[in-house]
C-alpha cells in the first residue's frame, strides 16, 4: 500500500469513491456534520473578526466553533461528540467535505470544489474557526495574515507541554518562512529509503545516509552496481524521482529576491541533469518493469532481491514491519541538498489552523489539543489499523503503540500472513522519527507541475535550463500570487 507514495493519494481517493455509498455519503461537497444541520463546503463564517489569540474566553460563555475538514472526517467526528459532552458550553459544527464519488473524476472535482470554496471564504475574511490545511494553499493564508500563529497560544497556555510531542516535527513544519506555526499536524509520515542490508554488506560499500548529498548517493549506487549482484539499484522512473527530490527539498530550492520567493532555476536544472545521468547509467529502474515485493512474509527469504534501495513512506510502526521488502531491511534517509544539513524527512498530515478572524481562538486551540491527546481519536485507528493517517504527534500514544506491538509479537494486514515484530526495525524507526527535521511539501500544484513539465526534458525535446525556467515561472506565480 504505502511504499509507492505518489500512487497513495490516488488509491485512497479511488477506494473512497468505491466505498463512499456504504458510509451514507451523497453527492454534495460536504454532506455530514456531527452536530446541527448538514452543510456544504467551508463557507460557514467564523463569527466576529477579533482574532486576538491572547483573549481569554469565559468558561461559561456559550461558544460555537465551526470546524472544516477534508480527510479527517471520521476521527474528528468521534472527537466532537466527546468534546461537546465534556464542554456543554461549546457547540461544534463540523463541515466534513465528501471524499466519495461515482468515479475518480467525481472525487477529484469535489476536492477542487473544497479547495475553491475554502479559498473564497478565507480570502473574504470569513471561513471556519478551525480549518484543515493539507489541501489548501496555507502559505497564501499566512502571507495575508489569515491564520493565527499557534506559537503565541502555546506560550500563553500553562497546560500545554511541548515536550509531550515530537518537537522536531513541530519545529520544522513549513510555516511561511517567518518562524511561525500556522498549522498543527495531528499526524505525520516518515519519508526515506528501504535498504537491502545483506546485498549492501556483500558489496562492501559504506556510506553515511545521515547527511549524504545527491552526488554522494549517486557515487554510492554506482559502486554498488559495480560490485554487487542485484539486477537494479534503485526503483524509480525519472520524472517521479525528480518530483520526489524537489518536494523533499523544496524550501532549500527557494531564494528571496526583492522580498519575493523565487525557485532557483540553476539548482533545478542541475538536479534534472543528475537524474537523467542516473537513468543513462542504469541506476534507475522504471516502475512497472518489476514484480512488486510486499510484506516480508510474502517475499520469502531469498537474499538476492533485485534491488539495493526502494522508496519508503511509513505511516505507522506496522508499516515498517509489514512492508519491509528484504529479509534484512534498513531504514535510510533520502539524499540531501548540499548544505541542507542532516536528518530524515517527514510529511505532515491533518494540519489544523485557526482562522485569524475567529472570535474564539482559545476554544479553537483547546479543541486542537483535545485532538492531539484524546484517546478515543487514537482508538478509532486501533479499530481501523490499515487506515492510519500517520504517526501520532503525541509521544505517549506512539509509545503505547510500540509497546502493544512488542507484546503482540506479530502483525498482519487483512488476510495476509503474520509477520514477526522485529525489535531492530522498531529501533530504527525510533531513531528516524526523532531525527526527522526536513518537511516534505511545497505550494499547491508543485508535484503536478514538476511531473508534467519535465516530460519534454526526459524525452530529449527540451534542455534542462529551458524546462527549469518554465517550471520556475509557474511555481513563482503560486508563491507570489
Amino acid at each position: 500500500m504505502k511504499p509507492m507514495t505518489w500512487l497513495g493519494l490516488v488509491l485512497l481517493l479511488v477506494l473512497s469513491a468505491c466505498t463512499g455509498s456504504g458510509n451514507g455519503e451523497g453527492g454534495s461537497l460536504a454532506d455530514t456534520s456531527t452536530t446541527g444541520i448538514a452543510v456544504n463546503g467551508t463557507s460557514g463564517p467564523a463569527s466576529g473578526t477579533s482574532g486576538d489569540p491572547g483573549k481569554k474566553e469565559k468558561s461559561n460563555e456559550q461558544v460555537k466553533l465551526v470546524v472544516a475538514t477534508y480527510f479527517l472526517r471520521d476521527q474528528v467526528k468521534v472527537a466532537v461528540e466527546k468534546y461537546e459532552q465534556l464542554h456543554p458550553n461549546v457547540d461544534i459544527e463540523l463541515h466534513a467535505a465528501s471524499t466519495s464519488g461515482k468515479d475518480l473524476n467525481d472525487v477529484m472535482n469535489k476536492q477542487e470544489q473544497f479547495i475553491k470554496t475554502s479559498n473564497t471564504a478565507m480570502l473574504a475574511g470569513k471561513g471556519p474557526d478551525i480549518i484543515e490545511l493539507d489541501q489548501l494553499p496555507s502559505e497564501q493564508y499566512v502571507k495575508r495574515g489569515l491564520l493565527v500563529d499557534l506559537h503565541e497560544l502555546m506560550d500563553q497556555d500553562a497546560d500545554f507541554h511541548k515536550e509531550n510531542y515530537f518537537t522536531n516535527i513541530m519545529d520544522h513544519v513549513q510555516s511561511g518562512g517567518d518562524g511561525g506555526l500556522y498549522g498543527m499536524p495531528l499526524y505525520f509520515s516518515l519519508v526515506g529509503l528501504y535498504g537491502n542490508v545483506e546485498a549492501i554488506e556483500q558489496a562492501g560499500v559504506s556510506f553515511d545516509d545521515d547527511s549524504w548529498t545527491l552526488n554522494d548517493f549517486i557515487d554510492t549506487i554506482k559502486q554498488l552496481k559495480q560490485k554487487g549482484d542485484p539486477s537494479y539499484i534503485f526503483m524509480g522512473e525519472e520524472r517521479y524521482f525528480l518530483e520526489q527530490l524537489v518536494t523533499e527539498n523544496f524550501e532549500k530550492l527557494i531564494t528571496v529576491t526583492n522580498g519575493e520567493p523565487q525557485l532557483d532555476t540553476n539548482a533545478l536544472a542541475e538536479m534534472m541533469e543528475q537524474v537523467q545521468k542516473m537513468a543513462d547509467d542504469g541506476l534507475l529502474h522504471k516502475m512497472g518493469n518489476y514484480q512488486r515485493l510486499t510484506a516480508v512474509g510474502e517475499s520469502g527469504t531469498d537474499s538476492k532481491n533485485p534491488a539495493y534501495f526502494m522508496d519508503a513512506e511509513l505511516y505507522s510502526l506496522r508499516d515498517a514491519l509489514l512492508y519491509a521488502p528484504f529479509p534484512r531491511t534498513a531504514l535510510y534517509a533520502k539524499p540531501h541538498l548540499v548544505n541542507a544539513g542532516g536528518g530524515g524527512y517527514f510529511k505532515p498530515f491533518g494540519q489544523l489552523g485557526i482562522n485569524a478572524n475567529s472570535d474564539h481562538p482559545q476554544e479553537a486551540w483547546d479543541f486542537i489539543q483535545f485532538l492531539l491527546n484524546e484517546e478515543s481519536v487514537q482508538a478509532y485507528f486501533d479499530e481501523h489499523l490499515d487506515a492510519s493517517p500517520g504517526f501520532p504527534m503525541n509521544r505517549s500514544v506512539y509509545e503505547q503503540q510500540k509497546s502493544k506491538l512488542l507484546q503482540d509479537g506479530t502483525v498482519t494486514s487483512g488476510n495476509g500472513p503474520k509477520v514477526p515484530v522485529d525489535p531492530d526495525m522498531l529501533a530504527q524507526v525510533d531513531h528516524y522519527i526523532n531525527t526527522a527535521v526536513h518537511a516534505v511539501g511545497g505550494p499547491s500544484k508543485l508535484s503536478e507541475t514538476i511531473y508534467n513539465e519535465t516530460e519534454a526534458f526526459f524525452a530529449g525535446q527540451k534542455s534542462a535550463s529551458d524546462v527549469a525556467k518554465v517550471i520556475a515561472n509557474k511555481i513563482n506565480l503560486l508563491l507570489n500570487e
